[in-house]
Formats: C-alpha cells, sequence, structure tokens
C-alpha cells in the first residue's frame, strides 16, 4: 500500500472506524499528528494534540484549520503550509525561529501548564501530485514537544555561563581577574587597531598596602581590597569600561575609546572618590587614609601591535607616580618616552 495516497477526504476517519491496533498507536504517539484534506480541513486529530490544545475531537473534526485556530492566519506556519503543499515536500519549522505557532499547553495537573509549548514541527504533503487527483491530496502535520529539550539548554547555558564566570572573576574583589585583563586587553587592542580608535589603559596600585595589612591583618586588607574594586566599579561605568585586579593590590582598568587626557581625567576621579571613603591607614604617612597611586597610558594600536608595550608603559608611569611620593597620576607621554605627572 502506497502510505502517500489516501481515499476522497471523508468525515468517518475517526477512532471509532479505526482498526483497533491503529487506534492504540496513534492514541499513544508522544507527539501530536494532525491530518488535512486537500480543503485544509481537519480529518483528524490524536489524542495527544488535543489533550494539549484543550480541545474536543468535536470541535476540531471537519473544521478548516486556520478557523479552528485564527491564531495561524497570516504567520510563518501558514506561508510553510501553502508552500509545502504546493511543491509538495516536506517543511520542517525550528523551534528556535518559530517557538510555538499553535496554542498548546502542557496537560491539566502541569506545574508548566499555563505556559505555551514550544513546538518542532513537521509538514508532510501526501498524495498525487497530478492538479486532476488534487481531491486526494492530504497533509499531516507532525508536533513534537521540545519545551523540556529547551529548558535543558537553557540550564545548561546558564550553568556555562556561571562556569565562565568563575573562571574570568576575581572571588575577593568581584571583578575581572588576572585572566579575564589578558583576555580583555587583548580582544581590545584588536578591536582598537580595526576601528582605529584609542584605547587606554590604567594601572593602580593600593600605596603601603603591606603596611596595611601588618597594622590591621588581612581580613582588614581583604575588606580594603574590595572599597578599592568597588570605586573603580563606580566611576568606570561605561558599558565597555573594564575593571580587572591584576594582582595582589594592583589593579587595572582598560577604556576603550578614551584618550590619555580622557583616562587621566578618570584616574584622577578615581583617587578622588577613594579619598573621599576615608578608609583610615594610619601608616600611610601624613595622609592616614587608605589612598591610591596610578599609572596611565593611551595608544591608537595597529594590527601587529600586542598589549605588552601598553602594560607596560602603564606599568612605568605607575611607578613613577609611587617614586615621586604616591597619592598622583603619572602618565606616559610616548613623544617624550617618559612618564610625567598629569
Amino acid at each position: 500500500m502506497n502510505a502517500g495516497f489516501f481515499p476522497a477526504p471523508t468525515p468517518s476517519l475517526s477512532p471509532s472506524n479505526l482498526p483497533l491496533w491503529l487506534d492504540w498507536v496513534l492514541s499513544n504517539t508522544q507527539a501530536g499528528l494532525l491530518l488535512l484534506d486537500a480543503q485544509m480541513r481537519i480529518v483528524f486529530a490524536n489524542k495527544w494534540f488535543l489533550l494539549r490544545a484543550r480541545l474536543t475531537a468535536d470541535q476540531v473534526t471537519d473544521g478548516v484549520l486556520m478557523d479552528v485556530f485564527p491564531v495561524l492566519k497570516g504567520g510563518h506556519f501558514e506561508r510553510a503550509l501553502v508552500k509545502a503543499v504546493r511543491s509538495g515536500f516536506p517543511a520542517l519549522m525550528s523551534q528556535t525561529l518559530h517557538p510555538s505557532p499553535f496554542p498548546l499547553y502542557a496537560p491539566a495537573g502541569s506545574r508548566a501548564n499555563d505556559a505555551l509549548m514550544r513546538q518542532s514541527i513537521h509538514i508532510v504533503p501526501m498524495g498525487p501530485v497530478d492538479t486532476a487527483l488534487a481531491g486526494q491530496r492530504f497533509t499531516l502535520i507532525q508536533i513534537a514537544d521540545v519545551s523540556p529539550t529547551v529548558a535543558r539548554e537553557r540550564l545548561l547555558k546558564a550553568h556555562a555561563d556561571r562556569m565562565s564566570d568563575l573562571v574570568h572573576i576575581d572571588a575577593l574583589t568581584g571583578i575581572g581577574n588576572r585572566r579575564f585583563f589578558d583576555e580583555s586587553i587583548a580582544a581590545e587592542m584588536r578591536a582598537a587597531s580595526r576601528s582605529g580608535a584609542s584605547l587606554a589603559l590604567v594601572m593602580f596600585d593600593i600605596d603601603r598596602f603591606k603596611q596595611f595589612n601588618d597594622l590591621y591583618g588581612h581580613p582588614a586588607g581583604d575588606r580594603c581590597l574590595q572599597a578599592v574594586a568597588d570605586v573603580l566599579k563606580r566611576v568606570c561605568r561605561r558599558p565597555r569600561d573594564l575593571v580587572a585586579r591584576y594582582g595582589g593590590e594592583e589593579l587595572a582598568v582598560i577604556l576603550p575609546d578614551t584618550h590619555a587626557a580622557g583616562a587621566v581625567q578618570v584616574a584622577k576621579e578615581i583617587l578622588q572618590k577613594l579619598r573621599e571613603r576615608q578608609l583610615v591607614h594610619a601608616d600611610n604617612l601624613d595622609r592616614m587614609v587608605v589612598t591610591l597611586s596610578a599609572g596611565v597610558c593611551a595608544t591608537q594600536p595597529v594590527a601587529s601591535d600586542g598589549p605588552e608595550l601598553l602594560i607596560q608603559r602603564a606599568d612605568q608611569a605607575l611607578y613613577a607616580a609611587k617614586n615621586d611620593g604616591r597619592d598622583r597620576v603619572f602618565c606616559f607621554d610616548t613623544t617624550r618616552q617618559m612618564a610625567v605627572e598629569a
């Protein structure tokens, strides 16, 4: 028997007229099955489909598909159906682009019974292509519930995102770690070389941090690092600004699309905001509060440039600031090839 040929459409294709074995198979198939005749009338809907459509067989049988489900009119499903019927070739609708064409829901009693079911739909034209025999054409619509798969993929992605965060986030301060910094500075160098934009790097070091730890203890030192990181995050709020812990008490800020003057302004604001926190540091000479020294360097990289020279120059400016008395900003002057106070 050729499965692609059926007798002329008749409303008698119902479970009561089906062989017992076939009724059992269709009833227990874990997918929705709809059979349409050449006039797009619903000849048959299996129990799986009716249960999730929350309709009875009497409500759908012999009804035109688009009248029974008006939500399908004018949408991608209707276009795919018409195209498949006219061409005679099957069509598969991806749940990614078209997640829930039919108003189908989880069975009553399910915890997710108010959410539309995510669907994968296969449209299969059956019957002769000859227009003279168009009345013998049928279309089978198979609907699979992919909601559990989608939910599982979301969980896996969320888990992967959390793992990625753990890999790139400093556990103590909540800002990026050294790995994050290394990957970010390399990526921003490449982006700046493509766009011709300027890229600035600011390196910070907490002044006399060893003495702070010796005086107040390491738990207080941890809280100090957290407070400094918080200041950096609050000042560097543009979407592409990147804040990271470079190592120990040294922190860094990557500022895309920023020239040296703009980076110096950001660094000075950070130093001032930290002073305003009034974090007591009795061993910080005459200042008596926690302060930062900062080194700035900006570049307009080309494709062959790596981040090493930018980091080296910002670091050179940082240590010039520390050697000049701390609590200040130095900037590497690329013209004079030296660090100068900003």
